[in-house]
């Protein structure tokens, strides 16, 4: 594979208790202009979730970060998935706060910052928890559907205009992130739900993967007749050969 550094592969499959199945592969990798990883992802079977935490480049310790948010769920997550969507909103808060002490902790002088996104399978079908701009996708057939929002000042300005509103006037780059972990308070924050049937294949991914390659492309590339580990190497593959210009993180999921 040239021009793709694979990390940290791994497959789990799950038994689902409506007899639908998830098999999940996921890997990371530095990008061409990044002198250092900063995503984070994780696969459990128990619970059966998939997550993937991007940490803030533009701060200090944004790997740390994005770590710290993993662990953080992990231990949270042994006593079992939230029972309510106001549980996962307690849940991201707690990550948040854990997040945020952190950064206190290493003295950091902006703080610390990492997104996440995560998708759980629950009695309601998908459960999907979510801060910052990392994303969730779902492709049913032809159909590629993303499933998160996106917290950045482009996103909040469409949403405004789409609510007839006026934007505020902001000197923000578009892409700078309205709501993301590791603040003393998360200002937004996003759980949903999602349906999910035989035959529907998920994306989990930063970034770096879904800002450098375009909708069509991960459509065609997630729905190959491949191995799901060669699917995500495709799809790293194809964000380096988009310039690379971020970590690249993916995480694959098949339903049967």
């Amino acid at each position: 594979m040239a021009g793709a550094t694979l990390l940290n592969f791994r497959a789990d499959a799950m038994e689902i208790p409506d007899s639908l199945s998830l098999r999940f592969a996921g890997a990371t990798d530095i990008g061409r202009r990044r002198q250092e990883n900063q995503d984070r992802w994780l696969v459990l079977t128990v619970p059966a979730l998939a997550v993937v935490a991007d940490g803030m480049g533009g701060l200090q310790h944004g790997g740390r970060a994005a770590q710290q948010a993993l662990d953080t769920l992990q231990v949270r997550l042994a006593r079992g998935l939230p029972a309510d969507d106001t549980g996962w909103v307690a849940l991201l808060d707690a990550v948040n706060a854990e997040v945020h002490a952190l950064g206190r902790q290493l003295g950091a002088r902006q703080g610390i910052g990492s997104t996440l996104t995560l998708a759980a399978r629950t009695p309601r079908g998908l459960t999907l928890a979510h801060v910052g701009d990392s994303a969730a996708f779902r492709l049913r057939g032809s159909r590629l559907e993303q499933l998160t929002p996106e917290h950045t000042v482009a996103a909040g300005q469409a949403q405004q205009r789409a609510a007839g509103r006026v934007p505020e006037p902001t000197t923000a780059p578009g892409h700078a992130l309205t709501s993301c972990l590791g603040l003393p308070h998360l200002p937004l924050r996003f759980v949903g739900a999602a349906d999910l049937a035989r035959g529907d294949r998920l994306l989990l991914c930063s970034d770096g993967l879904h800002k450098s390659v375009t909708s069509p492309e991960i459509a065609e590339l997630l729905g190959a007749d491949s191995p799901l580990e060669q699917i995500v190497a495709a799809l790293l593959l194809r964000a380096n050969e988009r310039g690379g210009p971020d970590n690249i993180t993916a995480i694959v999921g098949a339903a049967w």
